[in-house]
C-alpha cells in the first residue's frame, strides 16, 4: 500500500536532492522511499550500511563486505557444523560482524538470497566466458 506523505524540504536539501535525482536519473520520490528505506534498516541493523553495486543498493557490514558474501560463506559451511565463528574465521571478520550480517539476512532473507543467486549466475557466466577464451588458444 502505498501511502501519500507531504515533505518541506529546506532549499539546500531539495537542490541536493534533485541534483542526486538527476545525476542517478530517478525521481525525486524514489530517491527518498530509498533513503528512507535505508536509514529505517539501518536504524533496526547497527552495523549495517549500504553501497551502491551497479544500478542497485546493496546491505553490507558497516567498514565490511557485503551481507550476501557473509550469507554464501554461510551456506558453504555443512548445516550441523556451522556457526558464527567458524564462518567468521572462513572470511576474516569478527564473530559481532558475522552475527549482524546473519541477523540482517534472517529478516531480509529473499533481498539477500536474491543477491547470492544473481552473484551465482554472474559467476557462472564469467567462468563460462573464460573457458571459451581458453579453447581459443588451442584452436
Amino acid at each position: 500500500m502505498v501511502a501519500p506523505t507531504n515533505i518541506r524540504f529546506p532549499g539546500s536539501v531539495d537542490h541536493g536532492l534533485v541534483a542526486y535525482a538527476r545525476q542517478h536519473r530517478a525521481a525525486k520520490s524514489t530517491v527518498v522511499v530509498t533513503a528512507v528505506d535505508e536509514w529505517l534498516r539501518m536504524q533496526a541493523h547497527p552495523r549495517i550500511s549500504f553501497v551502491a553495486v551497479g544500478s542497485e543498493r546493496r546491505a553490507a557490514l558497516v567498514d565490511g563486505p557485503q551481507v550476501w558474501t557473509v550469507a554464501e560463506a554461510w551456506l558453504a559451511h555443512p548445516a550441523g557444523s556451522r556457526d558464527a565463528a567458524t564462518v567468521a574465521d572462513a572470511v576474516g571478520l569478527s564473530i559481532a560482524d558475522v552475527e549482524a550480517a546473519l541477523l540482517y539476512w534472517a529478516e531480509y532473507r529473499d533481498e539477500i538470497d536474491s543477491t547470492v543467486e544473481r552473484e551465482h549466475e554472474a559467476q557462472d557466466r564469467a567462468l563460462a566466458v573464460w573457458r571459451d577464451r581458453r579453447r581459443l588458444e588451442s584452436a
